[in-house]
């Protein structure tokens, strides 16, 4: 068990730790990682028809244009993370570390989300 010193609040460290994850990503690949969580989220069903107007247009049209720009972003970012990797000191090789397993993982996540949708494209 863990124990804290007086003074301190666990929220403040949890928060803290969560503010250094997000730095060290960098602003855009938090962009980009967010950008792709938010296709996720809103990614259509495997058989939704396309729409024209309204909010639908956006989630059937124009969505499934930007998860494929996301994810080849996302896998360029992680490679080219990697190709750097090589230069750098042991405190950057851990950031990028990071990076690249972040990146991976939403990666993953964004396919996973995906592939029903596009699946049924082609039938």
């Amino acid at each position: 068990m863990t124990t804290h010193a007086p003074g301190s609040s666990l929220p403040a460290t949890v928060l803290q730790v969560i503010g250094r994850y997000l730095a060290a990503l960098g602003v855009l690949r938090l962009a980009l990682v967010a950008i792709s969580l938010f296709t996720m989220v809103l990614a259509p069903g495997a058989n939704a028809p396309e729409a024209y107007e309204g909010f639908d247009f956006f989630r059937t049209v124009l969505l499934p244009t930007i998860a494929p720009l996301c994810l080849a972003g996302l896998t360029f970012d992680a490679l080219m993370s990697k190709v750097v990797m090589g230069d750098a000191d042991e405190a950057g090789r851990l950031r990028l570390r990071t990076i690249i397993r972040t990146e991976l993982v939403v990666a993953l996540l964004l396919l996973i989300a995906w592939v029903p949708f596009f699946m049924t494209i082609g039938e």
